[in-house]
């Protein structure tokens, strides 16, 4: 499990401008040893908001197009790439927007982290566990032919419990971390706006706000027939900025 975390790290640390070699001592005085210490102690002081914001990378809670009946979504970056965190978004259209009457879609999406499900607990033989999931709704009404509103409300959770050995357990600083375990979850309003730019070109931007935990996170977006790009923002987040690239299949 330890080596889990440290892959989590590693490769989050991958994004960082390289440095050349320099001392334990120099690097951790340096600008970047010290933001570095700073995102660490932040991870460690509440790691189940920086698993509830790739959690909410996997979602979409953008309108259906107008002619779809219903998508199914995977998010390759940053969740399945490199956490292994298998991902499922579904949305099914529930009633076409007809006069003053809104188009309306449920949503919901699960995920597991694979990599913790192929690793044992080395404490008591006990199992790790991990899953997460979301429910909830979109209202959609067009502004004109290409711009249409949007907003809703959805269900956000999830939750890890593993435990880790005397040998295995991570030290930073005066944080001791011997497990985590943890169950995040908060109901939240969204809105947004959804502009079609061609046929198979969309841009979507989200912004939402969670009830529980006063959390706000937003979304850039670009959509296109069977990919997205997009960037979501986290202001309180372990990282601000996540930019992600999914796949997605409309019928």
């Amino acid at each position: 499990m330890k080596k889990i975390l440290l892959f989590v790290f590693i490769l989050a640390f991958s994004f960082i401008t390289y440095t050349p070699v320099v001392s334990a001592d120099d690097f951790a005085d340096s600008a970047l040893g010290k933001e570095l210490v700073d995102i660490g102690l932040k991870f460690l002081s509440d790691p189940g908001d920086f698993f509830l914001n790739l959690h909410i990378n996997n979602e979409d809670f953008s309108p259906l197009p107008k002619e779809k009946r219903g998508a199914l979504r995977f998010n390759f970056l940053p969740t399945f790439l490199p956490f292994t965190w298998a991902n499922l978004n579904a949305k099914v259209k529930i009633l076409n927007e007809r006069g003053y009457i809104p188009q309306i879609d449920a949503v919901g999406m699960y995920g597991d982290l694979l990599a913790l499900r192929a690793a044992k607990s080395s404490m008591d033989d006990v199992e790790p566990t991990f899953n997460g999931y979301s429910i909830g709704a979109v209202i959609s009404k067009s502004a004109n032919d290409k711009t249409r509103i949007f907003g809703g409300f959805k269900y956000s959770t999830v939750n890890m419990n593993v435990k880790l050995s005397s040998s295995s357990a991570v030290d930073f600083g005066a944080f001791h971390l011997d497990s985590l375990d943890f169950r995040v979850a908060d109901a939240f309003f969204f809105t947004g706006i959804n502009h079609q730019s061609r046929e198979d070109k969309y841009i979507v931007a989200q912004v939402g706000y969670g009830f529980k935990y006063k959390k706000i996170t937003s979304r850039l977006l670009v959509s296109y027939k069977h990919f997205e790009y997009g960037l979501d923002i986290f202001p309180e987040g372990v990282f601000v900025f996540h930019p992600f690239v999914a796949w997605h299949w409309y019928f």
